[in-house]
Order: structure tokens, then C-alpha cells, then sequence
């Protein structure tokens, strides 16, 4: 008889996300991909930063969570900051992930515009928790990869961790409270930014409420994760999990 031991899953996925974020080792432990584990780990990265100064950051800062994760012999690594990946872009995220020795590298960014292409989503609305000058960004980021933002909604709360701590604390309810101040009318579907929301269990509600489909950060995280494995979630989570 083979001795394994009961927590030596044959796929290692390394998640490096912001020191605040405490929600997607949560919404990627409930992904329901077999054989396949989660380990995290933290960086330091300021509130409110955008474009270069970000990217400076993030760098500076990613080294040594990088160093940590490089030792647990992972298949797939994956950033999970969605406006950092957007301000370092895709070919600079996946080279900076690549210090984490993983068998593949994979950045939230390009997962957000592969599952919005899978969907065929070219013009979207959309919802953050971000500053307006985050958004900006976001939306630039979009744009180059040929999307196009109708409308968009931010609330400003990345200004000071007390204030951000508010996001992953954000029920299902509540999200679906502030979609309804987001203008979709000339959009194909919703995008949700911020790995810290905790979306994926809401998701089906959401499109149910507009009509639309609905895609957010951790969503295409983890569809980009799975695929990656050779996988399907296995759990709803929306549009993007039941037709991609």
C-alpha cells in the first residue's frame, strides 16, 4: 500500500495577494477542485496607489512572498491583486510571479479579460471598491485588451486599511445593493473588481437580478485556475463556471 499522507495533494497552487486580503484563500479553499490545495502568501502593498508608483510597489514588495512560496513546489502560482496585476500588465506580472519557480504563472488581470472574451463581454459596467483614479486604471487596462467600460462604480474605500477592511466583510446582499446604483443598461454583462469582495456564492443572484451575466475577480481567478489543472469548479458560481 502507497503511504500518502492525507494532505499531500498532487496540485499545489501558490496565491500571492495583499497582507489586508482575507478572502480568496477562502473563495479558492471552497473551489471544489479536486487533488488540488491553496497556499498564500502576503505582501505589503499601500492603499490608493496607481500605475508606475503601484507597480514599484508591488515589485519591492513581492520578492520575499515569492521566496516563501517557491519552496512548497507548486504547479500554478497566481497574483491575486487585481489592480496591482493591472498596473504591472500581463508580461510583467507573469515575470515577476516566475521568481515563485511554479510549474505555470497566471495574474488576475489576464484571467478577468480571458473569462470576459469567453463570455463575449466586449462592453462592460463596472463595480469596485476602489477610488475613482483606481478605476481609471482599470478601465485603461480594459480598453487595451479591446473592452470596452459603459459605466462604472466605485466607493472609495481604498483610502485606509480601517476603511478597507469594510470590502471582505461585504454579504450578498449588500453587493447586490450597490449593482443597483450601476448603470448596465449598454453593457453586455457586469464586471466585479477586487479579489477582497467576496463574490462567487452571490454570483447566480446577481445575474438572476440583472439579467446579465456577471464576472468578478476571484470568479475568473479561480476558472483560470481550474483550467489551468485541466479542471472544472466544482460548485456555482455564475455564468462563466456553467458555459465556459
Amino acid at each position: 500500500m502507497q503511504n500518502v499522507a492525507p494532505f499531500a495533494f498532487p496540485q499545489r497552487v501558490g496565491l500571492l495577494v495583499p497582507g489586508s486580503n482575507t478572502t480568496v484563500e477562502a473563495e479558492m479553499n471552497r473551489a471544489g477542485l479536486p487533488g488540488a490545495s491553496f497556499h498564500a502568501a502576503r505582501m505589503t502593498l499601500p492603499l490608493g496607489l496607481t500605475g508606475e508608483e503601484l507597480a514599484t510597489k508591488l515589485r519591492e514588495n513581492a520578492a520575499v512572498p515569492l521566496q516563501h512560496l517557491s519552496a512548497c513546489q507548486l504547479d500554478l502560482v497566481m497574483l491575486g491583486c487585481t489592480s496591482a496585476a493591472m498596473a504591472l500588465g500581463p508580461e510583467r506580472s507573469l515575470g515577476m510571479v516566475a521568481a515563485a519557480q511554479a510549474k505555470g504563472g497566471l495574474e488576475v488581470g489576464g484571467a478577468i479579460v480571458a473569462a470576459l472574451r469567453a463570455l463575449q463581454l466586449g462592453r462592460i459596467a463596472l463595480f469596485t471598491p476602489y477610488l475613482d483614479t483606481t478605476n481609471a486604471a482599470v478601465i485603461a487596462y480594459l480598453a487595451a485588451a479591446g473592452i470596452e467600460t459603459t459605466a462604472s462604480l466605485g466607493l472609495g474605500l481604498n483610502t485606509s486599511l480601517e476603511r478597507f477592511r469594510v470590502v471582505s466583510r461585504t454579504g450578498s446582499e449588500a453587493l447586490a445593493a450597490h449593482l443597483e446604483g450601476l448603470d448596465h443598461a449598454g453593457a453586455d454583462g457586469v464586471l466585479i473588481c477586487c479579489t477582497d469582495l467576496p463574490t462567487i456564492a452571490a454570483l447566480p443572484g446577481l445575474e438572476a437580478r440583472i439579467g446579465k451575466p456577471v464576472v468578478s475577480s476571484n470568479q475568473a481567478m479561480l476558472w483560470a485556475i481550474a483550467r489551468a489543472l485541466g479542471q472544472r469548479p466544482d460548485r456555482a458560481g455564475g455564468r462563466l463556471f456553467a458555459e465556459a
